[in-house]
């Protein structure tokens, strides 16, 4: 029983456009065949039959199949009328052909007649493949055309009636050879319609996956500034109530909504990080600096939660410099020294530097309890954790590791990782070139620790979210600072020694060319940082053209803490010249 099959294919046409791609070859070998059959029964037939039969064969048969081969291709045509038309055709040809042999076998020349049987033979089995197209043209070309040879042969009685019984045995098995010519077309046409259905299916899951994509990137596109807004607001005002007296219950609650705050902050950033990098929003700018800059960076980060932990993070003295992009670096070793921490509490965690000709490798060893071999291949994959519900569970999301991994990516570095249950963990990033830093060893000392907030200075700060304008209020003011908070749309004061701007203020102006306008406005240079919850390629370029700093928040306090004293050095710089 046939299978039904989908609308989208329409197998008429499938044929039709099969079998017009086929008269070329049709009429070679009709040329030829009506040739020799005229040459071979010229002792038989009169001349003017001879004439007339061929001008059928050479002019009017081509003739009709190439209109018939036209027609085809017209996406207009009445197919049902079409193959109609065709079989006419078949049928004309097939009592043309039959009634030629049956008055002009030339019976008398055995080498002709043997040729003309051949002839017979070699139409019969050739229009197996080209008729078979279609279910019922070969019965209507070959009953009239073997039924006449048949009759004619049998006329000749004596032997020759098993000759033609010959030729009806030759019918039936071309007739069964045409049939599975068309069975076969009809199974390549019912799986080229299982597979043009299974490519669309293909098609429409790709289209909707791809919308889904760019649902989601539009999603957290909006989200990385909207959600950003509130954590950094939380944020700022837990930092602010350090400043008032508290009571052990208040301040034991105050930690809480800190280090939960902390946490949100860190998973949102982890997928707005996994979203960046699949999207492409990230483009390396490779700097040189210092390895060991980079280190101690990262283990000032993690102090605090290693204290927590009860972790001791050890690093290896380094004076090797490197090229790469610093910030991209710095986020792969947080990840891995962030996940030593958590995972390894207790113990000791190393972070070294190893050289191997011009290039070196970082490495975080851990003492914790590893990863099971079985859970080794997994560790790079999004949302896996290899503990999410036994004891000693980590919260996460499990995306620390993939990130590692698409930034080693992005920098062309590659990343090993080595667990023994039991014993600890070896992750190493590998292939960072190495340069010659020692004409910059001299300026590249770090920022003193020991700066204090200049008391007095005013600090401009302009946001269109006035949570985040209360937040910086109630902590600038308890660092000391005199603060002037704005909203984009209000008047702005007629001096400040500070600017604190958001970039995106949902007008037509941006941050970065307020300052620029108010700057202009009071006619002396004033330090400028941006904050923004999105942080593009644009804006920090724009940003370090104009030599103002940039934060993405959520902005820690003492991210915030840090740029603004510089900002205030880089003030008294400006005074002083």
């Amino acid at each position: 029983m046939t299978p039904s099959l989908p609308e989208t294919v329409d197998f008429q046409r499938e044929r039709v456009l099969l079998f017009a791609q086929a008269p070329a070859k049709i009429f070679l070998g009709h040329f030829a065949a009506v040739s020799v059959l005229i040459y071979l029964a010229h002792d038989v037939l009169a001349w003017p039959w001879l004439v007339l039969w061929g001008g059928v064969e050479i002019v009017l048969t081509p003739s009709a199949l190439y209109y018939l081969r036209r027609q085809a291709v017209r996406k207009s045509t009445d197919l049902n009328r079409w193959e109609k038309q065709l079989y006419w055709l078949f049928g004309f040809v097939g009592v043309s052909w039959g009634l030629f042999l049956f008055f002009g076998f030339n019976t008398e020349n055995a080498a002709y007649f043997s040729i003309q049987m051949s002839i017979v033979a070699g139409a019969a089995a050739a229009s197996t493949q080209s008729l078979g197209i279609f279910k019922y043209s070969f019965l209507y070309y070959q009953i009239p055309f073997l039924g006449l040879v048949t009759l004619r042969v049998s006329s000749l009685g004596g032997d020759f009636y098993l000759l033609a019984g010959l030729v009806v045995i030759f019918m039936v098995m071309m007739y069964g050879l045409a049939e599975d010519t068309y069975n076969a077309l009809t199974k390549y046409l019912e799986a080229k319609s299982e597979n043009l259905d299974l490519a669309e299916k293909f098609a429409n899951a790709a289209a909707d996956a791809e919308q889904a994509n760019e649902a989601k990137t539009r999603f957290l596109a909006q989200a990385n500034h909207d959600l950003r807004q509130p954590i950094h607001a939380i944020g700022l005002l837990t930092e602010s109530l350090r400043a008032h007296p508290l009571n052990d219950e208040a301040r034991d609650t105050l930690e809480t909504i800190d280090l939960s705050v902390e946490s949100l902050a860190r998973l949102f950033k982890s997928l707005l990080n996994i979203s960046a990098l699949d999207s492409a929003g990230i483009r390396p700018e490779n700097t040189e600096f210092a390895v060991a800059d980079v280190l101690a960076q990262v283990i000032r980060q993690a102090q605090p939660e290693a204290m927590e932990n009860n972790c001791t993070l050890i690093m290896v003295p380094s004076s090797l410099w490197i090229k790469t992009d610093h910030a991209l670096l710095s986020s792969i070793l947080q990840n891995l020294v962030f996940n030593a921490v958590k995972y390894a509490p207790g113990s000791r965690i190393l972070i070294g530097v190893r050289q191997k000709k011009d290039h070196l490798s970082i490495h975080v060893l851990d003492q914790g309890p590893g990863v099971a071999h079985e859970f080794q291949d997994k560790v790079f994959t999004e949302f896996f954790r290899g503990n999410p519900h036994g004891p000693g569970r980590v919260e996460g999301l499990g995306l620390g590791l993939s990130i590692v991994q698409r930034t080693a990516d992005l920098l062309e570095l590659d990343v090993s990782f080595n667990s023994v249950e039991g014993h600890g963990t070896h992750v190493a990033v590998v292939g960072l070139p190495m340069v010659d830093g020692s004409a910059k060893r001299a300026g590249a000392a770090l920022a003193p620790h020991h700066a204090r907030e200049p008391a007095g200075l005013k600090i401009l700060v302009v946001d269109d979210n006035q949570n985040v304008l209360v937040g910086l209020q109630k902590l600038l003011s308890g660092w000391g600072y005199n603060v002037v908070t704005c909203l984009p749309s209000e008047e702005m004061p007629t001096d400040a020694d500070l600017l604190l701007m958001d970039y995106h203020l949902n007008e037509a102006e941006d941050g970065l060319a307020l300052a620029k306008n108010l700057i202009k406005k009071w006619q002396r240079p004033v330090p400028v940082t941006l904050i923004s919850g999105t942080i593009t390629q644009a804006i920090q370029q724009q940003a370090k053209e104009e030599g103002a700093w940039v934060l993405q928040k959520p902005v820690t306090p003492v991210q915030l803490r840090s740029v603004l004293l510089a900002m205030a050095k880089s003030a008294r710089d400006l005074e002083a010249s």
